[in-house]
């Protein structure tokens, strides 16, 4: 293969490749695309065309849709010579070289490169070249992997942040929080790992509005009873959206960056963030083979909630018997709460009181009802009419003084208070204490297992400890005895939320009704001869 003059002029494609672009720029390929058109001059060829692949790596192996233009443009003939930067931008793997090989023999195609100068694959001397090349290429990228681990499992081992996306509640570096303030004064940084204002020694709270006070809140309410896909909606409406991120697209590159609206499940992986509660999670592999995740101790960023409230919220969210869904609950208040005369469960509809058909005819619109699961001849109730009644009772119930005798648990006041989460960081100190001690040949091996074994025990034990506030009533973060609170309370409540409360406190049983209208029906006023003396309500005791 020659690359001398011919008197057609030559064809030249320019490939251009970057492996990472998390600003989403591309000013290293177009540097590299300036730097090709300068020697596509120099050479006296002309560029008919310009294939780039930003942000993807070619070491990974994923798909390369400029790189599979660039194959194709060669095998039909539209091109004469391939112009690169360096001969990694175009291959760092074999199979990829191999493919390029095929292709620019059957062409007689040639190669050059702006740093690597030419690359000859027409003789086997030169293919072996191109292939050492490669094999540099990958070592060079596999030990690039190996010094990036090797520093991030030296700052796992000093508490210290890992690197990697902007932390949601947290600044680029992984440790300035976003959201901290002192209420006294007023200091907006400058805090301890404590969370304490180096200015006037004031614990510092979460500023309300702030990302770090939405991931409290939300933490709270988790453990309050509210569902994930609740929560997203109300921070939907509120505005608050994900960090920006650079999406995979469909032809495999990175788009611009973009914040998006939370969805349930990306909110549970934040809420599980050991981080959240200033804890350094890392990956080990244990004596099965298996990489999991663990809590190595404390890290050296502030937290934003505490590890108690964390350890509930991940109790709750970790509980196999937690529903994941809520199906008609989303929409009706009462829907599978409710139930028939014959034991069946009642739900939701558009479908109202008398049919569609029925409403048509009396010219006016359907009204939406609880109808029976299992057959269309049992129960069917106003479905508004229905969640008023049940509403005004559990609202009035809650609000009486002793409300919180009828349905919450005593306390045992007897009960000590314990420093769960300074037990915690005691016991982990132990275990990377016990670990020390078997690196300096002060214990030995059997000594190293009992000793971690039954400190893990106790850390066990600690914990779930940490986890029990996640048993608290659904009632409990209510004003009850509070009338006036409660009925301000009340609507503001997710439907979610509300539902959650009426399973708690009352049993609810629609019986069968008399044919005609009940008594008190008020002609032109009512909507529906809904009778309240059907609903059998049974308020039930402490869970």
């Amino acid at each position: 293969m020659t690359d001398t003059a011919e008197t057609a002029p030559v064809r030249a494609a320019i490939y251009c490749r970057l492996s990472s672009d998390p600003t989403g720029r591309a000013a290293n390929v177009q540097r590299q695309e300036a730097d090709c058109r300068a020697l596509a001059k120099e050479l006296g060829w002309t560029v008919v065309d310009v294939q780039i692949d930003n942000d993807i790596s070619a070491y990974a192996g994923k798909p390369r849709p400029g790189y599979r233009e660039l194959l194709h443009g060669i095998r039909t003939g539209q091109i004469d010579a391939v112009l690169a930067w360096h001969t990694d931008r175009l291959y760092r793997r074999l199979p990829d070289l191999e493919d390029l090989v095929k292709a620019v023999q059957e062409r007689n195609v040639m190669i050059r490169t702006c740093k690597a100068g030419i690359i000859d694959l027409s003789t086997a001397s030169g293919i072996m070249t191109a292939e050492i090349q490669a094999s540099v290429s990958k070592h060079e990228v596999a030990h690039l992997i190996e010094r990036v681990k090797a520093a991030k499992d030296a700052a796992a081992a000093k508490g210290a942040y890992r690197g990697g996306p902007r932390p949601f509640g947290y600044e680029a570096d992984g440790r300035a929080p976003r959201g901290f303030v002192c209420p006294s004064c007023g200091s907006r940084e400058g805090f301890g790992n404590d969370r304490t204002c180096q200015g006037c020694g004031t614990r510092s709270i979460n500023e309300p509005g702030s990302e770090a006070w939405y991931t409290e809140q939300a933490t709270l309410a988790i453990v309050d009873g509210e569902s994930l896909r609740s929560i997203c909606r109300t921070w939907a409406e509120a505005g608050v959206r994900t960090v920006p991120r650079r999406f995979r697209q469909e032809d495999g590159t990175r788009g611009e960056p973009e914040s998006r609206e939370w969805k349930p499940e990306e909110l549970r992986k934040l809420l599980l963030r050991p981080r959240n509660a200033g804890l350094l999670e890392v990956s080990a592999i244990g004596l099965d083979g298996k990489r999991r995740s663990e809590i190595a101790g404390q890290a050296d960023w502030p937290p934003i909630v505490d590890e108690e409230t964390w350890r509930a919220c991940k109790a709750v969210l970790e509980n196999p018997a937690r529903r994941t869904t809520t199906g008609n609950g989303r929409v009706w208040l009462l829907s599978r709460l409710a139930h028939c005369w014959c034991g069946a469960p009642v739900r939701g509809g558009s479908k109202g009181v008398g049919g569609n058909t029925k409403a048509q005819k009396l010219g006016r619109a359907s009204l939406p009802a609880y109808r029976c699961t299992e057959g269309p001849s049992h129960v069917i109730r106003d479905a508004h009419r229905l969640d008023e009644f049940i509403t005004d009772l559990v609202v009035e119930r809650l609000s009486r003084p002793d409300a919180a005798e009828l349905h919450l648990k005593p306390v045992d006041a007897a009960e000590p208070h314990t420093d769960l989460a300074r037990k915690a960081g005691i016991l982990r100190t132990k275990l990377d204490t016990i670990a020390a001690d078997f690196a300096e040949d002060l214990i030995t091996r059997q000594q190293m297992l009992d000793m971690t074994a039954i400190t893990r025990q106790r850390l066990n034990a600690v914990t779930a400890q940490m986890g029990g506030r996640a048993s608290t009533s659904v009632l409990a973060s209510l004003p009850l005895g509070d009338g006036a609170a409660m009925g301000e309370l009340w609507p503001t409540l997710h439907l979610d939320r509300r539902r959650q409360v009426v399973e708690a406190v009352v049993s609810i049983v629609i019986n069968k009704s008399r044919r005609g209208r009940p008594k008190g029906y008020r002609p032109g006023i009512d909507t529906s001869y809904f009778d309240a003396s059907t609903i059998d309500v049974t308020w039930k005791p402490p869970a």
